[in-house]
């Protein structure tokens, strides 16, 4: 199967548009933000795959990557393992939404199917730089139960959003970190990994994910992340938490928890029947 280029840019909505959008979406305010850090000290509790269990046990020294070699061993794992399975939840202001799905390398870039849950509850499919999302989200004016939106135009919202969605455009913004630190080792789900802790300049990470520069104001200097690799370089887990200024200058804070799992697995993504694909205008 032929690999896309780490370069391209592809609307899907997965763990990282979670982590990405989390951010995002706490900008407009003025003022400064202090980065609150991660925790390790939670962990989500994840059933075991079989390829998980397969893999890296319990025992063994994982090795451990480099600033440098951190984004291409990880992103060379993702291309090598072709699919996998997502879930992510985000929680903040009393809110939380969490989102699970699969996806998978093609010819032609990422394909993607994800369901949330939460105050905004959709599903959602990307093939061919296409995304399908339920109408219940935005409602259709044609009566069609799936509203079609082409991420591939620049000038659109959802274009702009799609630029933010490739999985591979975190571990860009990782290409050159801040800070790289091992903290230590530990098993998630069965699996042996190390821990990251990447700290990333909050400028490049923007830049990377093609966010307007203005936001710069109301986020914090530096992101960090927690990330946790396997002997294989492959991620099995991350978490983040930052603070931006809310509602009278009140600091609130935003956590993203991520996990991986189930790399290799076929997986089945069809795009909608088009009998029920409608369009919306300014959308597509």
């Amino acid at each position: 199967m032929a690999r896309p280029s780490l370069a391209r840019r592809l609307g899907a909505a997965t763990l990282f548009t979670t982590l990405a959008l989390s951010v995002a979406a706490c900008g407009g305010d003025d003022g400064s933000a202090t980065d609150a850090g991660s925790s390790a000290s939670e962990e989500s509790e994840q059933p075991e795959s079989e390829e998980s269990a397969e893999s890296e046990g319990s025992s063994g020294e994982v090795p451990e990557l480099s600033a440098e070699e951190f984004y291409p061993a990880v992103m060379g794992a993702l291309e090598d393992a072709e699919t996998f399975a997502f879930s992510t939840t985000t929680t903040g202001a009393g809110a939380e939404n969490a989102v699970s799905g699969v996806m998978r390398w093609a010819e032609d870039g990422l394909e993607m199917k994800a369901s949330s849950t939460g105050a905004q509850a959709f599903d959602m499919i990307v093939s061919d730089k296409v995304m399908y999302i339920e109408s219940s989200l935005v409602g259709s004016p044609d009566g069609k139960k799936w509203i079609k939106v082409d991420l591939s135009d620049p000038n659109s919202l959802f274009g702009q959003l799609g630029k933010t969605l490739d999985p591979t455009t975190m571990f860009k913004a990782m290409s050159s970190p801040k800070e790289l630190e091992v903290l230590g080792s530990e098993e998630i789900a069965g699996v042996e990994t190390n821990q990251y802790r990447v700290v990333m300049d909050t400028a490049e990470f923007t830049k990377a994910l093609d966010m307007p520069q203005e936001m710069l104001g109301s986020m914090p200097d530096e992101i960090a992340t927690l990330m946790w690799v396997d002997a294989d370089n492959r991620p099995h887990k991350f978490t983040q938490e930052i603070e931006i200024p809310g509602p009278g200058g009140k600091p609130v804070a935003t956590r993203v928890e991520g996990t991986y799992s189930d790399f290799g697995v076929d997986v089945d993504i069809e795009v909608p029947p088009a009998s029920e694909v409608g369009t919306m205008p300014g959308m597509s």
